[in-house]
């Protein structure tokens, strides 16, 4: 996707060059932005390509990015409103009852935001919520316990780990697993998420390839004796 509003700051990092951080003014507590919408809309949104859900006068309302274009999305109505080239299109352009997005940031309630990279196994439901359309959850057969999969683990996996980006943690056979997710990829890594022992292009690629006794790991689910999501 065409982000030219994305530059490097003196130390390398991706910052918003429409938008500037201005740390000296606001510190660092929010990315150097005034407050936590701010943080998530011109860095997390625009930057950090994650998706955003908020609401507005009732009405929920969700910003996608994972696929190109640029979506605005009413959960209400279960309708795209508009799709845009871009996401800082989306934010300038993007209106609510005639009124720009941009005038009433500060008065929305309710933001949730996720992991959002261009993952192929990310789907939208009716809803507008993201699921695993790879490994969809079955919830009329397994019910809502574990997000509609058949055991904590593969509802840790599939879902938290899957789609939403959670780090993970595991124990099987007495021995303790790591699982990091970063922007552009998931790895293998130790205890403190520090070091990364083997890296995967997204989640779903890590469970079908990350082996444990020569089997990969989405082999392993029912045999797991601990997890959680970080």
């Amino acid at each position: 996707m065409n982000k030219p509003y994305i530059i490097n700051d003196a130390n390398g990092n991706p910052i918003n060059g429409k938008y500037l951080p201005n740390r000296e003014l606001y510190g660092d507590e929010f990315s150097g932005y005034k407050n936590r919408i701010e943080e998530i809309f011109f860095y997390e949104f625009l930057v950090l390509n994650k998706d955003i859900s908020f609401t507005y006068n009732g009405v929920k309302y969700y910003f996608y990015s994972h696929n190109t274009p640029a979506t605005a999305y009413n959960a209400n109505i279960k309708e795209i409103i508009k799709e845009y080239s871009n996401e800082t299109e989306l934010i300038e352009n993007f209106s609510i009852n005639g009124i720009p997005f941009i005038e009433v940031m500060d008065e929305i309630g309710e933001v949730n935001v996720y992991i959002n990279v261009f993952i192929p196994h990310l789907a939208l439901d009716k809803d507008g919520f993201l699921y695993n359309g790879k490994y969809p959850p079955n919830k009329e057969r397994y019910g809502c316990l574990y997000d509609g999969y058949k055991n904590k683990a593969e509802g840790v996996l599939f879902y938290d780990f899957g789609i939403h980006g959670y780090d993970v943690s595991f124990k099987y056979k007495g021995r303790d697993y790591y699982l990091l997710t970063e922007p552009d990829h998931v790895a293998v890594c130790d205890e403190h998420f520090n070091e990364e022992y083997e890296t995967y292009a997204d989640a779903m690629e890590l469970l079908e390839n990350f082996k444990i006794d020569g089997k990969p790991l989405i082999e392993l689910t029912a045999e797991i004796e601990e997890i959680d999501p970080e």
